[in-house]
């Protein structure tokens, strides 16, 4: 897959494109028939053009470049974060109604009285 931007090489445009399919190290030296030193020096190169230090961070960049997903990553934690919260905050009120004293009526002959189940 053509990146828009020929910030990698070819080479390296290769392991990033592994690196975003999980692959390791190792993996990635057997499948391109290249010494496992000759990766790490290439993944160093890239990791410097990209601005990443990891082997996963790599293989997000290249999918987000390559499929010109611009995701906003910290955007997105902030919405995972803020819905979380918002699911929390429901739980807790049905929760709260659900167990707020559950009275049941009880209809003798004459009379209506009010029992309680639950004291707290």
């Amino acid at each position: 897959m053509e990146l828009k931007a020929n910030l990698l090489t070819k080479r390296e445009n290769q392991i990033a494109g592994l690196a975003a399919c999980g692959l390791a190290k190792k993996e990635m030296a057997d499948r391109l028939g290249t010494a496992y030193g000759t990766i790490n020096v290439q993944l160093d190169n890239a990791y410097k053009k990209t601005g990443t230090s990891k082997l996963n961070e790599l293989g997000s960049w290249w999918l987000n470049r390559a499929f010109a997903l611009n995701i906003d990553f910290k955007q997105l934690q902030k919405s995972i974060i803020a819905l979380s919260f918002l699911a929390l905050i429901s739980l807790q009120i049905t929760i709260d109604q659900n167990s707020q004293y559950a009275k049941r009526v009880r209809i003798r002959r004459y009379r209506i009285e009010e029992v309680s189940e639950y004291e707290f």
